[in-house]
Formats: structure tokens, C-alpha cells, sequence
């Protein structure tokens, strides 16, 4: 992913980085067993959700719908693992709701625990690219009348590396 800062506010509007490689080689060692084979489910209304209740449209929601994936993602290029979960994980196949929203949580907070990230403050004219495969990405409240207008490219990967889509 791309992200080109526009316009920005004044204040806040901050984007936190960690890295997702680094928070699974972090996790103790019983942690990693226990996920390496486990799935999450990811949708896009769910971290809209949490924003407001009807902020993913109907459009958004269709074009967008819950996919599962391993929480623990292995990179075809270099082999690498990371965590994969972020805001819009909402359910861990096998466990009760509650219990797999609790460990999201812990997931995340241990993945963005101080000194394991990256905050970004923003000035007009900035260009950050980062993998968004690996690296979990989370912007900072800014106030509500003050504008902002940021880019965000994403560029997907071809078969020309020889992998297939990734």
C-alpha cells in the first residue's frame, strides 16, 4: 500500500505502523504453536463498525465480504510468518465469540505494544509505502473540522515473480 498525505489538519491524524513479522516472533513460543494453524475471519463493516454503525455502505459491504485466513501468514517470497489480525478481525474459527474477540485484542495490543511501532505525523507532500501483508497500519483521531485529504494506492503482486497473486 501507498499512502500520499494531501491535505492535512493541524493536529493529530498521526498513522501507527507495526510490524506484524516481528509481533509473531515476539509471541512465546506455546502462543505461536497454538495459532500457527488457526483461522480468523476479517471483514471490512466490522472495523467500519466500531468507527460508526453504518459507515461500510451496502456497496462496500458486497464488494467487500468476510474472508478467513490463517492468523499465523507465511510470505511465498522469503518464508517469513507473520500475525495476521487487525480491526476488522471479528471471529477465530473454534472459539466462542467472546473469547476469540478477547485474544484478537490481546493480539493486537501485544503486536502495538510501546516501542514495537512506528507513528508517522504527517506533513503535506508525504509518501509512505509499506506491505500490507505484514505491517498493520492505524491512523490517529484528528479534528472534526479540521480537513484532511489522504491517497491510499494499493498495488497487488502478478504472476511475474512466479508465486500467483499474493
Amino acid at each position: 500500500s501507498v499512502f500520499s498525505a494531501r491535505t492535512i489538519a493541524p493536529v493529530g491524524g498521526e498513522t501507527e505502523f507495526a510490524s506484524m513479522r516481528c509481533a509473531w516472533e515476539r509471541l512465546p513460543e506455546a502462543r505461536r504453536a497454538r495459532l500457527a494453524d488457526a483461522y480468523a475471519w476479517h471483514d471490512y463493516a466490522h472495523s467500519r463498525g466500531k468507527i460508526a454503525p453504518h459507515l461500510a455502505s451496502d456497496r462496500e459491504k458486497s464488494a467487500m465480504p468476510p474472508v478467513r485466513w490463517r492468523i499465523r501468514w507465511r510470505n511465498p517470497a522469503n518464508g517469513r510468518d507473520s500475525l495476521y489480525v487487525a480491526s476488522h478481525t471479528y471471529a477465530i474459527d473454534g472459539m466462542p465469540k467472546d473469547e476469540a474477540l478477547a485474544l484478537i485484542t490481546e493480539l493486537i495490543d501485544f503486536a502495538t505494544a510501546p516501542g514495537h511501532t512506528y507513528l508517522h505525523s504527517w506533513l503535506p507532500g508525504d509518501v509512505i509505502m509499506w506491505d500490507n501483508r505484514c505491517v498493520l497500519h492505524r491512523g490517529r483521531p484528528w479534528p472534526n473540522d479540521q480537513p484532511r485529504h489522504m491517497v491510499r494506492t494499493t498495488i497487488s503482486a502478478t504472476d511475474a515473480d512466479g508465486l500467483g497473486d499474493v
